[in-house]
């Protein structure tokens, strides 16, 4: 079972652009000819652009060997054993600080997860562009995963 990307690869082109305006700057500092800063942004490009596309094309999340995978943006992901759980609500309603902002808050979403043998943790759904429209990983793990309950604070 899978849960697949909201983002297109539309994105992903532009996610892979987002580090090269530092590259043009550093390379403008150490004044390089043009043929070997030429060679250096085009493999910096390629370097982003492989680094986004394998991240930006993985799912969402998904569901193998009684495994529930959860992308959390680029870089990390939950995994929840589902022979070792013991009780999971999906809850929303939660506020998070905006960094750099003193009075701004974004919405959040939590599951909250007991596994057998360990006190009840949170883990925060902070990525809702890809879990939050219309429930999707709600919904996505109530229908193929487990049963959990929604609750709104």
């Amino acid at each position: 079972m899978v849960l697949p990307r909201n983002r297109d690869y539309f994105q992903i082109f532009l996610a892979s652009l987002s580090p090269m305006i530092f590259v043009v700057l550093l390379l403008a500092e150490l004044g390089l000819e043009w043929v070997y800063s030429l060679s250096i942004i085009t493999l910096c490009y390629l370097a982003s652009f492989i680094f986004w596309f394998k991240n930006g094309t993985k799912p969402a999340a998904w569901i193998s060997k009684g495994k529930l995978h959860i992308r959390d943006g680029v870089f990390g992901t939950d995994v929840i054993y589902k022979d070792r759980l013991e009780s999971m609500r999906y809850e929303i309603g939660h506020k998070r600080a905006v960094a750099g902002s003193n009075a701004e808050e974004a919405e959040m979403h939590i599951l909250v997860i007991k596994m057998k043998g360990f006190d009840e943790w949170t883990l925060p759904i902070k990525d809702l562009i890809e879990h939050g429209p219309n429930l999707r990983l709600y919904k996505f793990i109530r229908d193929n995963f487990y049963n959990l309950k929604l609750v709104k604070k």
